[in-house]
């Protein structure tokens, strides 16, 4: 039996790298999104509202949407063999 370290230690900086991806970068993704629908609103820091900005209010949204589709996409991938195994649904090709 033999044991391969090199590639224990490059699954193991995969699976860093997704953890920081997912762990850090999806939440400064929503705080980015944050500040542009706050800004696009006109409020920024608790001051009084300023002028709408409307392409900040939309980048903002589609920032969101995106946090959502990862989070939708993480969550179909978890339970993609029960999905198949229940309703016969091949997500990611996980029937094959």
């Amino acid at each position: 039996m033999s044991i391969d370290i090199a590639e224990m230690g490059m699954a193991a900086l995969r699976v860093l790298a997704l953890g920081l991806v997912f762990g850090a970068g999806l939440p400064a993704l929503f705080a980015v999104g944050m500040r542009l629908q706050s800004a696009g609103t006109g409020e920024v820091d608790g001051e009084a509202p300023g002028a709408r900005r409307p392409a900040l209010l939309v980048s903002g949204y589609a920032i969101f949407a995106i946090v959502v589709l990862v989070a939708l996409a993480a969550v179909l991938w978890i339970t993609r063999l029960s999905i198949y195994h229940y309703f016969g649904i091949s997500l990611f090709g996980a029937g094959q």
